[in-house]
C-alpha cells in the first residue's frame, strides 16, 4: 500500500431566501474547475477546529462574518482517497441573516445563487461535494443530523451514513 498525504478542507453551503450560494472555483490546486460551497484549506492551527477554518474562509472569500449567520452547523464529514492523498472535507450549512451583506464577488471564481430545487446532477462538482450537496438538497436540509461520506480510491461511495 502506498503512503498517502492528507489534506483538510472546509465548505459552506450558504442559504438565503430559498437559494444556496455556490462558487465556480477556478484554478484550484486540489480540484478541477467546478461548483463548490464556499471554503478552502484548513490551516495547521485549525486542525482541531474546522468550524473556525470554515468561518475564516467564508470571511476571506466572500466577506461574510460569523455575526451574519444563523444556524451554522457541521452537516457532513467526507473522506476521499485519491490514491495518493486522503482528503477530509467538513461540510457546513448556514443561513445568511436578513439585512446582512449579500456576497456578489469572489477572487477564487464566480458566485451564483441556485434555487433549492436545482438538479445537482447538472452541476460539475468534485466527488464528495456532489454526494454531500445532492443528499443535503434531497434530505439533509430537513434535519440536523451529522453524516459521513467515504469515497475509496476506486471511486466507490459509502454514505451518507
Amino acid at each position: 500500500m502506498t503512503l498517502r498525504t492528507t489534506r483538510h478542507l472546509t465548505s459552506v453551503f450558504l442559504r438565503r431566501q430559498g437559494s444556496v450560494l455556490l462558487l465556480y472555483r477556478r484554478g484550484s490546486r486540489a480540484i478541477a474547475d467546478s461548483w463548490v460551497g464556499i471554503g478552502g484549506h484548513v490551516e495547521a492551527d485549525e486542525l482541531d477546529d474546522p468550524a473556525r477554518a470554515a468561518l475564516r474562509e467564508l470571511h476571506e472569500e466572500v466577506g461574510v462574518a460569523a455575526d451574519h449567520l444563523d444556524n451554522f452547523s457541521l452537516r457532513y464529514v467526507a473522506m476521499r482517497d485519491t490514491g495518493s492523498e486522503v482528503r477530509t472535507t467538513y461540510y457546513f450549512t448556514a443561513d445568511l441573516r436578513s439585512g446582512s451583506p449579500i456576497p456578489t464577488e469572489c477572487t477564487e471564481g464566480d458566485l451564483r445563487w441556485f434555487e433549492l430545487t436545482v438538479d445537482p446532477s447538472t452541476l460539475e462538482m468534485p466527488p464528495t461535494a456532489a454526494v454531500a450537496f445532492a443528499h443535503w438538497l434531497a434530505e439533509g436540509r430537513h434535519d440536523e443530523q451529522l453524516r459521513f461520506i467515504v469515497i475509496d480510491a476506486d471511486g466507490h461511495v459509502t454514505g451518507p451514513l
